[in-house]
């Protein structure tokens, strides 16, 4: 009887582990068709790529994240197929580029996955992602590598989350929505019904839409990130060594007004952050901001509800002794700000140049103006 349930139990366990092998479905539409009939296989964190790249706006890129079993050629390949399509060299993003749209739909079952199919493309979806993760890397996923793009996740209804109109829903041009099946199974119907709205708004280049269909099987998977974690572990750990400065490091003025060395102290070239968790932080990667400023909180406010946590050097301005004042930029208030002097400069000579232009002007004008007739009234002809 034990061997019997231990049997069954194991039975269960290995088809536990089979059934989460299955992957999530990905269809994109958009004005752009594939080029091949073939259905790839990629691995999550290229899809993640692929959502972070149609999301961000303009000049906005994430972290280059890949597996071990793909190389830099064949994911460039992909992003180049499934990604948002680059604007024109001379064209207005803004005008040209469509809305992005990202659907994730959770708890999709076989027969969910054969009704999206038959509604969405007949040909089967554009992509599979092969290690679908789990709820908790779709939780971090919307939570963390969303925003750091500059989107968040709205809790809109389905009519108006596909309406690029509505303003509540959207970040800029990019929306992200989640919905769960088994909470809620009309959305189905509701995506099926408005499939061929969304097609004409991929055809004419207003928005296009991602439709994620993550399989049931995948809610309790054990990938628990979309990217590497290990790499991101490892990222994370060199950020946390480049800000330590050397031991060695000189003490700084603790006056920065009464300072005249130009940079005392030694900062490692490269290590400084644009915020620090901590003033101690700041401190320490910046030595006191060169004698030359202190570290303050961005978001601290007068009444000390501070909206955030973001240390960073103030620059403050120095004296010599002869009673020059100097005045420092940079993070760690290393440079010498010399926008004052040049600015005056630039605007001196512009103004010469001006005065110049202006003179030899006035003279092209002068010489070209005609004598009076009456110069030559008093001068009489030959007489004969």
């Amino acid at each position: 009887m034990k061997l019997s349930v231990g049997l069954a139990t194991a039975l269960a366990g290995v088809a536990t582990a089979l059934s989460s092998d299955q992957p999530a479905d990905v269809y994109l539409l958009q004005s752009k068709q594939s080029s091949s009939s073939d259905i790839p296989s990629l691995p999550r964190q290229i899809a993640r790529l692929i959502l972070l790249q149609r999301l961000s706006p303009e000049g906005q890129h994430a972290s280059w994240d890949l597996p071990e079993s793909i190389s830099n050629e064949k994911a460039v390949t992909y992003l180049n197929e499934f990604g948002k399509a680059p604007k024109g060299l001379f064209s207005n993003a803004a005008s040209t580029n469509p809305s992005q749209l990202v659907v994730m739909l959770e708890g999709i079952t076989a027969d969910h996955a054969k009704s999206l199919q038959k509604s969405l493309s007949g040909s089967g979806p554009s992509f599979r992602v092969g290690d679908a993760p789990s709820t908790t890397a779709n939780d971090v996923l919307l939570a963390n590598d969303f925003p750091s793009v500059g989107v968040t996740s709205k809790n809109c209804a389905f009519d108006k989350a596909i309406n690029p109109f509505a303003e509540q829903c959207w970040s800029g041009k990019s929306s992200v929505v989640r919905y769960d099946v088994n909470k809620d199974p009309s959305i189905l119907s509701s995506l099926s019904e408005s499939v061929s709205l969304l097609k004409q708004l991929a055809a004419n280049g207003e928005m296009e839409t991602v439709v994620i269909a993550m399989p049931e099987s995948s809610r309790n998977s054990q990938v628990r990130h979309w990217s590497s974690k290990s790499e991101e572990l490892r990222r994370r750990k060199v950020e946390v060594v480049m800000t330590e400065t050397d031991d060695h490091d000189r003490p700084a003025p603790t006056s920065p007004v009464q300072s005249t060395a130009p940079f005392p102290g030694h900062i490692k070239r490269g290590s400084i952050r644009s915020c620090y968790d901590s003033q101690d932080a700041c401190d320490k990667a910046t030595n006191k901001c060169s004698g030359h400023g202190q570290c303050l909180n961005k978001y601290a406010t007068p009444n000390g509800n501070d909206q955030g946590t973001c240390f960073a050097c103030k620059c403050l301005s120095t004296e010599s002794e002869s009673g020059s004042r100097t005045h420092w930029g940079g993070r760690a208030c290393q440079k010498i700000d010399v926008s004052v002097p040049f600015w005056l400069f630039v605007g001196f000579g512009i103004a010469l140049v001006g005065l110049l232009t202006a003179a030899i002007g006035l003279l092209f004008s002068v010489g070209e103006e005609k004598l009076p007739g009456v110069i030559g009234a008093g001068v009489s002809g030959k007489t004969k």
